[in-house]
């Protein structure tokens, strides 16, 4: 890995592919979450309504975290924005910044830090089936947590 020096603050990764992926399928939930609230208002059925509401505000949950998620890097930590909750760690709570491989026929690779408490936070808001692009972020985190490390009294 070639040499990275640190990035002006705040940087964002994130998938362009993945987010689209899933702003278009929950684009689709919430489309027919509102069809079958139609329908079900015409049809006076209370358990159709219920059940369309549910499919749409999962729909419109799932476009709305689609278009925060990835990873922001700031001088003090790091933000990981995934699907179902964002998640705050700076830069002294990390202990290791490791690669994790996923199961099945094409693996996704995604940083994952172990934290000095002994937990583990996979980053997988940033995972990709290119291993090119994966070490080149990995590169980038590992160097920036490495950099504050250096030069943090609190973390000797």
């Amino acid at each position: 890995m070639e040499p990275t020096s640190p990035p002006p603050m705040p940087t964002c990764i994130h998938r362009s592919g993945q987010r689209m992926a899933l702003f278009l399928v929950g684009g689709v939930f919430a489309l027919l979450g509102v069809v079958m609230l139609v329908d079900g208002l015409a049809a006076g059925d209370p358990f159709g309504v219920v059940l369309s509401v549910v499919i749409g505000a999962g729909g419109f949950w799932i476009v709305f975290r689609s278009c925060v998620l990835g990873v922001e890097i700031y001088s003090t930590g790091l933000t990981e924005r995934g699907l179902g909750r964002s998640k705050v760690i700076p830069w002294c709570a990390i202990d290791t910044v490791g690669t994790g491989d996923g199961p099945g026929l094409a693996p996704a690779q995604a940083p994952g830090l172990l934290l000095k408490d002994g937990t583990s936070v996979g980053l997988g808001a940033i995972a990709s089936s290119s291993s090119r692009i994966v070490d080149r972020d990995f590169a980038l985190i590992k160097a920036l947590h490495a950099t504050h490390v250096t030069g943090c009294p609190h973390c000797a």
